[in-house]
């Protein structure tokens, strides 16, 4: 699948290499070999990936088709869980590594490239599983005699906890790569969609109660950030400095904030 788990992950992968170059042997051990399928990461991902094109692909008119849809939602469940417990033990070596940057730090409060690709990695694990999550609550609903013939926009109401979680890490997971590293390249290469994803929830919040915040002030401020005319701060033009990409993630990251606080505090005060 071109927008599978597996490639998420595969993606990442491949930026941590570019970010960090080739790995001396002592800092590489248990990173690359944390890579390799035995992991259990890409084996789950790529199973899961594989029951969510099939589900995609089954009809649910008959009662029978809707029992080989949820069998094939419980091998997704099955293989995320495969993966929550693969990316438990990868985080702990994740840990391990950024706790020796740390440590090695000629400046406290200076974080070194590796150590930021690192913290990066595990943002993408984070997001990869939202994202997970999020993929068999919808695909669950294709094949729910209650929902399934709901519209889109009743579903995606009905999912939105678990849709916006997974866009607010897969955003948190960009803001990481450009914290990694900060180029306009880079930059540019997560903006307008890093935003975008993020605003399309907080337009459907607009229709949901429980919120401690107005969704629409957040969606108005995080708004340029998705915004598709090529202009800043959605996209940074090709001159910009080091100091105006900082400057931009900065004000995402501060958004980003007020929204995943908008979710957290969600019914914190309901009976």
């Amino acid at each position: 699948m071109a927008d599978g788990l597996a490639v998420m992950w595969d993606d990442a992968k491949k930026t941590f290499e570019q970010m960090t170059g080739k790995k001396k042997p002592k800092e590489s051990k248990g990173i690359f070999n944390a890579f390799g399928s035995y992991t259990g990461l890409s084996g789950a991902l790529e199973k899961f990936d594989k029951a969510e094109d099939a589900a995609n692909k089954t009809n649910t008119e008959k009662s029978s088709d809707l029992k080989a849809g949820n069998k094939l939602v419980d091998e997704m469940e099955t293989q995320l869980g495969n993966y929550k417990k693969a990316s438990a033990s990868y985080t702990s070596v994740l840990g391990k590594e950024i706790g020796k940057e740390i440590n090695e730090r000629t400046e406290a409060d200076v974080k070194t490239a590796y150590e930021r690709a690192l913290k990066y990695l595990n943002k993408v694990l984070a997001s990869v599983q939202a994202t997970g999550e999020s993929r068999v609550a919808a695909t669950r609903q294709r094949f729910n005699t209650a929902e399934k013939d709901l519209t889109a926009k009743e579903k995606m109401l009905l999912n939105w906890q678990n849709n916006v979680k997974a866009a607010l890490a897969r955003a948190a997971a960009a803001a990481g790569k450009v914290k990694a590293s900060p180029t306009v390249a880079t930059y540019n290469s997560i903006f307008p969609k890093a935003a975008r994803d993020v605003t399309m929830q907080l337009v459907l919040a607009k229709d949901l109660d429980g919120f401690l915040m107005d969704p629409k002030v957040i969606l108005q401020s995080m708004g340029p950030w998705g915004r598709q005319d090529g202009q800043e701060p959605a996209t940074l033009p090709d001159d910009a400095t080091q100091q105006d990409v900082v400057k931009n993630l900065v004000g995402f990251v501060k958004e980003l904030k007020k929204a995943q606080q908008l979710v957290a505090t969600k019914n914190a005060y309901s009976l």
